[in-house]
């Protein structure tokens, strides 16, 4: 009789808790576009069918690529310093999350310090350059709960500067971008109850304990 207690019991655990991940991402592997860029992604929303969200992470890269050239246009011969870089800025439709997302990309090539003869012309690149960085989103998990989709938002400001040259370094240059991101859930899934038993299937095992019952009883 015990046994069968215990067998109609476990029909009876509520329904358990699991850990589980899920993520989304966009634009990765990174495709670079010429600067200035503003790139929207899309991310997926956490559906709430799935459990109880306990977590939350977002981890946003970048990536750039530098080409850019000198020429000493001067009558006598010039050292400089070209330098070219891109900063990737992140933004959301959703203000809660753009409130967070305060650091920014910092990308950078440079030609170190060059001699150049008169009338000389020298290229430098491509140099491609990387970066990324995560934010925790466990303060906004409610923001982030629904159905479908949310946009992220990345947008770039370049720079050139010429350091040296008296002026008389001419320069041209070709800066691409791109950026990528994925959002990271935890949750608690919810894991189904065990199936209860069929009315015969019980039966039955009333059926074989009474006759070990008795089986027992006549032993004695």
């Amino acid at each position: 009789m015990k046994k069968l207690l215990a067998v109609m019991a476990m029909t009876a655990v509520a329904s358990a808790a699991q850990a589980a991940t899920i993520s989304f991402q966009y634009g990765l592997p990174i495709v670079q576009a010429t600067t200035e860029i503003t790139q929207t992604g899309q991310l997926g929303r956490f559906d709430g069918s799935l459990g109880t969200l306990t977590g939350a992470s977002l981890l946003v890269s970048g990536a750039a690529t530098f080409s850019f050239t000198g020429t000493n246009t001067a009558q006598q011969s010039q050292r400089a310093t070209i330098n070219s870089n891109t900063e990737l800025f992140w933004s959301s439709e959703i203000a809660a999350l753009s409130a967070l997302l305060t650091d920014t990309i910092a990308l950078s090539a440079s030609s170190g310090s060059q001699q150049y003869a008169v009338g000389e012309t020298k290229s430098f690149g491509p140099f491609a350059r990387d970066g990324q960085f995560s934010v925790d989103l466990s303060g906004i998990l409610a923001s982030l709960v629904g159905a479908g989709t949310f946009g992220l938002t990345c947008e770039s400001s370049s720079g050139f500067g010429v350091a040296g040259g008296g002026g008389n370094i001419a320069s041209t240059q070709s800066t691409q971008a791109g950026c990528g991101a994925t959002i990271t859930y935890t949750y608690d899934a919810v894991v189904p109850p065990p199936a209860i038993p069929e009315p015969g299937t019980l039966a039955l095992v009333g059926l074989a304990l009474a006759g070990i019952g008795a089986a027992r009883r006549r032993k004695a």
